[in-house]
């Protein structure tokens, strides 16, 4: 057979998928070249509660005002051209765009439908549907009317849709806006439009619980140090509060319901002060001052700038004005996530935390900016993207303020214990160890409290601080008041007494031999090299203690006696622990000018 004979088959099976794939095709052409004059009608059935309209759209675009909904229908067939439900319609001040919807439903389907188009900011949306007698009934949103005169008060335009009657039912949506907008047209029966809300609610409800916390949290701290850091913390967390309510439309119904002048320029102001706040905020967080002092100075004046910014915003065109912001709103995350960055890799804590915290947020708010510049698509979700980065970082920044919160303590504190602390170890000056010493004799003298007192010089110092050099052997001697805190108790007093000699007070001490087991474990750690210094090293203590039980010496001349018990303990010892024993006493010779017996004190035995 010819080559020609083995390809005949293939094309005429080609030539019949054509023909049919026409034929199929047929009833689809035919439907959308009558779109134009009869407009498609969209069918609700039962089984799909929640559709969104899409598809084909039929729309007018009036540039004067508006000549009203009865001059509009009657003109409907031949001024309405189709276009694509997601187009990006061409809406500034002094437009209108109409849209024709058809609807129809199913037997099954119930005759009660919503329609709502979740943009908040949405200037002006009007639903008209025609009574039984023929009379057109408006249902009118949008944040230039008071939410409180809304046919349907919620958090964005949402209108009823009567569908009793049989047969097609004609629609007509008006919309006006300052700016070009994709209109997100989304349908639900009223027993799903329900269950929606109930949802919404729900998740912004925790939303704002969590906001309250913060701002809780924020004036919690501000209370207790009086701190007007964490009062301008208070407030940024209230701005914040006041931003996510505005962007959801619940500050438009709960907040100002009778005020459409502020709901509208809300949506274009409160967004811009808190990114400014954000700014400000992070700035203050990360501490950039010193390390990135150039990089401060910039998010101070960009923070500073959006006050002025967000009262311009009234006073200017509102299209030049929503340019304006959309720069400024892509400018703000882009310093917040850098400073964040820089603060964590240069190892402050809380550097992480709002990192973590602000790079979701800051990518959502980016993404709105380009979709105001045109950029990228629209895209009606990202607001409720943009709210749940803010949801994620609450717990984020409380993190990251408690952390702030403690180290600002902390460093509080140390500066306090200055006077009463050495500044290398921590531990208690020798003048105030001296105190705590004469408290326990005192306390040994008169109530019988058992207690030792114990120095502990690190007899290698020097020979650490010669072959190592001075950084070494501070390291060194924080190292050694670290092992004494593994020996001590949370009550048991301790200061350093010279350059490389600490002392302890050791309350409850009844025995020797105690006492050695716990000073066996101290040089045994000493023993262990420190880790991360090269070549090792490692730390000799000597001890010199004595028992309240045994000896009550006098509170003047204690630690000089216990220093001189150290000075005579050789360097290369097997017994570096010594105690300070009791003076020994002998009678006195009889005499007869002499008086009853006394005993002589002799010198301690050492």
């Amino acid at each position: 057979m010819t080559p020609l004979s083995y390809a005949a088959p293939a094309l005429r099976a080609l030539l019949l998928t054509t023909l049919l794939g026409l034929l199929t095709a047929a009833p689809a052409l035919h439907a959308a070249t009558n779109a134009g004059s009869e407009g498609a009608v969209l069918l609700l059935n039962g089984s799909d509660p929640t559709p969104q309209v899409g598809g084909m759209l039929e729309v007018l675009m009036e540039a004067e005002p508006s000549v009203g909904i009865n001059a509009v229908a009657r003109k409907a067939r031949g001024s309405f051209s189709p276009s694509l439900a997601d187009t990006v319609f061409a809406l500034n001040e002094g437009k209108t765009l109409w849209i024709r919807l058809r609807l129809q439903r199913d037997s099954i389907a119930t005759p009660d439908w919503t329609l709502h188009i979740p943009l908040p900011y949405l200037d002006h949306a009007a639903l008209y549907q025609q009574d039984g007698r023929g009379n057109w009934v408006a249902q009118i949103a949008g944040d230039t009317n008071a939410v409180e005169r809304w046919t349907r008060p919620s958090l964005y335009p949402d209108f009823s849709i009567n569908l009793s009657e049989p047969g097609v039912q004609e629609l007509f949506l008006e919309v006006r806006n300052f700016k070009p907008i994709a209109l997100p047209l989304l349908l639900a029966t009223a027993a799903a439009r329900d269950r929606q809300h109930e949802v919404e609610y729900v998740w912004l409800g925790i939303l704002m619980g969590a906001l309250l916390m913060l701002i809780g949290v924020c004036g919690i701290h501000y209370l207790q140090g009086r701190s007007r850091a964490e009062g301008w913390y208070t407030g940024y967390a209230t701005l914040v509060l006041l931003v996510v309510s505005t962007t959801t439309g619940l500050a438009g119904m709960w907040l100002w319901p009778s005020s459409p002048m502020w709901a509208n320029y809300a949506h274009m102001a409160l967004p811009i002060l808190g990114v400014g706040a954000t700014v400000l905020f992070v700035r203050h967080m990360s501490s950039l001052d010193v390390g990135f002092p150039r990089l401060a100075r910039t998010l101070y004046a960009f923070g500073l700038s959006g006050l002025p910014l967000s009262l311009l915003c009234a006073a200017i065109d509102r299209r030049v004005a929503d340019h304006l912001n959309a720069g400024y709103l892509a400018i703000g995350p882009i310093l917040a996530v850098t400073a964040t960055a820089l603060a964590w890799r240069r190892g402050y804590a809380v550097g992480k935390w709002l990192f973590l915290a602000y790079l979701p947020q800051g990518l959502s708010v980016l993404f709105m900016a380009a979709q105001v510049l045109h950029l990228v698509p629209a895209w009606w979700e990202t607001r409720y993207v943009m709210v749940m980065c803010i949801a994620l970082a609450v717990p984020l920044l409380q993190q990251a303020l408690q952390t702030r919160a403690r180290e600002r303590r902390e460093a509080q504190d140390r500066a306090e214990a200055l006077p009463t602390q050495d500044a290398l170890t921590g531990l208690l000056t020798a003048p105030l160890f001296l105190q705590q010493v004469e408290t326990a004799l005192n306390r040994a003298k008169h109530d019988r409290e058992p207690s030792a007192i114990v120095l502990v010089d690190v007899v290698n110092f020097k020979y650490l601080r010669d072959s190592y050099g001075d950084a070494v052997a501070e390291q060194c001697l924080l190292r050694a008041a670290v092992k004494l805190h593994r020996v001590l108790r949370d009550v048991d007093p301790a200061g350093r007494v010279g350059t490389s000699r600490f002392g302890m007070v050791l309350d409850g001490t009844t025995s020797r031999q105690a006492l050695t087991e716990r000073m066996v474990r101290l040089i045994a750690s000493g023993l262990i090299p420190l880790p991360g210094l090269k070549p090792e090293v490692t730390l000799q203590f000597h001890v010199a203690c004595v028992l309240l039980t045994e000896l009550i010496p006098d509170s003047q001349r204690i630690l000089n006696e216990l220093g001189a018990l150290l000075e005579g303990i050789s360097p290369r010892t097997r017994r570096p622990i010594r105690f300070l024993d009791p003076a020994m006493t002998s009678p006195s010779p009889l005499s007869s000018q002499m008086g009853p017996a006394t005993e002589i004190p002799t010198q301690p035995n050492v």
